[in-house]
């Protein structure tokens, strides 16, 4: 709520009359603030035999992502539709927060993740980021250890960074991502069917990039911030 408040603002200007408990009721009134507890499936496997890289991130000191190019976040999550669960695979600039690759599959095979990663890439290198200076920081779950996903990163030589252990705190910037959207635009879609659910995520990853404002780089847009810092 308080980043539609900030949109509020924005918006209206003067104009916003109301204050912040007020706003704060309407959006409750009308579902905005809506918390629904559902079954959550598991869509991390770290029993397997792949090979395990080292974490780059929870280091002493702990490495921070200061630049946009120098830190990519990697995370699966499910999303609830109609027609069962599928799987949202997201990858967000650590500096910038901004949503660079997704990918909405039906099941959680290892396609899902590499087509969200050859979207994340492909937005670096419109941005000129040289990709041998990015880190790729994700879990340990079998999609991102596999040898179709690893090769694909060593062949654009970025730095590989896992988790050494289940915290969520060791990947906590990709588990916000994944609350963040679920929350904000997707907590009803249940109803929904797959294709209808991929149109809303669709215009939820431009809605967040483009209009919300985000408290970590002092309430822009991460698009504005690319903005600001990059061009």
């Amino acid at each position: 709520m308080r980043e539609l408040y900030a949109c509020c603002l924005r918006k209206f200007g003067d104009k916003m009359v109301i204050g912040r408990d007020q706003c704060y009721n309407i959006f409750r009134i009308n579902g905005l603030a809506q918390r629904k507890k559902r079954l959550k499936p598991k869509t991390t496997c770290s029993n397997h035999n792949y090979y395990i890289y080292p974490d780059l991130l929870n280091t002493t000191p702990k490495f921070v992502a200061s630049r946009f190019g120098s830190m990519v976040v990697a995370d699966i999550t499910y999303v609830a539709t109609s027609d069962g669960w599928a799987y949202l695979s997201l990858l967000t600039d650590a500096a910038s927060r901004v949503l660079v690759g997704y990918a909405l599959c039906r099941t959680l095979e290892t396609e899902g993740p590499i087509k969200a990663l050859k979207m994340a890439t492909n937005f670096y290198l419109s941005h000129k980021v040289d990709l041998s200076n990015l880190i790729h920081h994700s879990d340990r779950g079998i999609q991102y250890c596999s040898n179709k996903y690893v090769n694909l990163l060593k062949e654009m030589h970025i730095h590989i960074s896992m988790t050494q252990c289940g915290d969520p705190l060791h990947n906590a910037l990709a588990e916000r991502m994944n609350n963040t959207i679920k929350n904000g635009w997707l907590f009803d879609c249940g109803q929904e069917s797959f294709e209808q659910v991929s149109k809303r995520i669709d215009d939820a990853i431009c809605a967040y990039n483009h209009v919300r404002p985000h408290q970590g780089i002092q309430m822009k847009t991460p698009m504005e911030y690319i903005r600001d810092n990059v061009m």
